[in-house]
C-alpha cells in the first residue's frame, strides 16, 4: 500500500457517517441558536401587578460617619433611653464618659439658675463637643425648638390645658401648626422643624433620598445610622410618602455605573442590564430586566419603582 493510498484510506467516510456528522452539526447549531430566537422572537415576560413591600433595612452608611460616631462611641456611652439633661446627676454623667470634674462643671452650671430648654443647649456646656452631641442628640428629652403656642379662646380647652404639662401642649401645639410634607421634597430646613429631627437627621435622610432616587418606604429610614424605630414611629405623622415624586433610571440609557450606585441594584445586575441591551435589543418593558440570572422576582418587585423605559 503505497503512502498517498493509505492517507486516503485514512480520511474517506462511509455515506452513514458523512450523514451523522450532518444531523450532529444541525443538532449542534439549532441547540446554540434556539434560545436567542426565543427569546428574540417567542418569549413574551409576564405582566405582574406588584405591589412594592418594606425593605429590609441595609448597612449603607457614608464611611465619614462611621469613622466619627466609631470614634466618639470608642470614648462615650449613648444612653439606653431617652434622658433629661437637666435632671441628670453625677454618677450619670459619668457614666456617659466624662470625668467626674467635667461632671461636677455641668452640675454647677445647672445649680446657678441656668436650664437646658432645647436640645441644642447641650452646646452650652464646654464639656460637651460636636461629636459628643451628635451622639446625644438622639436621646435627649428636650424639643428641637421653642414656638410660641397659639391661643385659642376656648373654656374647655383652658381647662385641659391648666392639667398638663409645659412638654405635652408643646408637643401638641407642633403637631397643629406643622403640616405634613412630602419626603421627597422637603428640604434639610424643612425636616429640622419635625419633632426628632435634628441637623443630623435631616442631612442623613436626604443622603438615604438621593441614593435611592426617592423613599418609598419608612423602613429605609434605617439605612440612616442611629435611626430607631421609635423616631421614626414619632416623624411620621409629619411625612408623606409619594412615589410620584420618584427619580427613576432608564434601563436602555443608563450607564453601568449609575445602575450599581443604586443601593439596590448590584454589580452583577447592572452588567447584565447593560449586556442584554447592548447584545440583543433595547428594553421594551421593565419587567424584562427578570432575563437577568442575578435578578429574581422578589429583587424586581423592590427595584420596580425606580426603573423606567423610555
Amino acid at each position: 500500500m503505497t503512502k498517498k493510498s493509505w492517507d486516503s484510506d485514512w480520511i474517506h467516510f462511509s455515506k452513514r457517517a458523512r450523514r451523522g456528522i450532518i444531523v450532529l452539526l444541525i443538532l449542534f447549531i439549532a441547540i446554540a441558536v434556539a434560545p436567542r430566537l426565543y427569546y428574540n422572537y417567542f418569549y413574551s415576560p409576564p405582566h405582574y401587578d406588584v405591589e412594592v413591600r418594606s425593605l429590609l433595612a441595609s448597612t449603607n452608611k457614608a464611611d465619614s460617619i462611621e469613622a466619627k460616631v466609631a470614634k466618639v462611641t470608642s470614648r462615650y456611652t449613648q444612653p439606653s433611653a431617652l434622658f433629661n439633661p437637666n435632671e441628670y446627676s453625677l454618677e450619670e454623667w459619668m457614666a456617659i464618659g466624662l470625668s467626674e470634674k467635667q461632671a461636677a462643671s455641668i452640675l454647677k452650671y445647672l445649680k446657678s439658675g441656668a436650664v437646658l430648654k432645647i436640645k441644642s443647649d447641650l452646646k452650652k456646656l464646654y464639656v460637651i463637643d460636636e461629636d459628643l452631641y451628635v451622639l446625644l442628640e438622639p436621646k435627649v428629652a428636650l424639643p428641637d425648638s421653642i414656638e410660641k403656642p397659639s391661643y385659642i379662646a376656648s373654656s374647655k380647652y383652658s381647662s385641659t390645658k391648666n392639667e398638663k404639662s409645659f412638654e405635652q401642649n408643646q408637643k401638641e401645639t407642633v403637631k397643629e401648626e406643622l403640616a405634613p410634607i412630602s419626603i421627597n421634597t422637603a428640604t434639610a430646613w424643612d425636616l429640622k422643624k419635625i419633632p426628632g429631627i435634628g441637623p443630623y437627621f435631616a442631612k442623613e435622610i436626604i443622603k438615604v433620598r438621593e441614593a435611592y432616587g426617592g423613599i418609598i418606604s419608612y423602613d429605609q429610614l434605617f439605612d440612616v445610622y442611629l435611626m430607631d424605630e421609635e423616631k421614626i414611629e414619632a416623624m411620621k405623622p409629619f411625612l408623606i410618602l409619594d412615589a410620584t415624586d420618584i427619580k427613576r433610571l432608564n434601563i436602555n440609557t443608563a450607564s453601568e455605573k449609575e445602575l450599581r450606585d443604586h443601593p439596590l441594584i448590584s454589580y452583577d445586575m447592572a452588567k447584565s442590564i447593560v449586556f442584554f441591551r447592548e447584545n440583543h435589543r433595547p428594553y421594551k418593558r421593565i419587567d424584562e430586566v427578570i432575563l437577568s440570572p442575578y435578578i429574581d422576582h422578589e429583587k424586581f418587585k423592590a427595584l420596580k419603582p425606580y426603573l423606567k423605559v423610555e
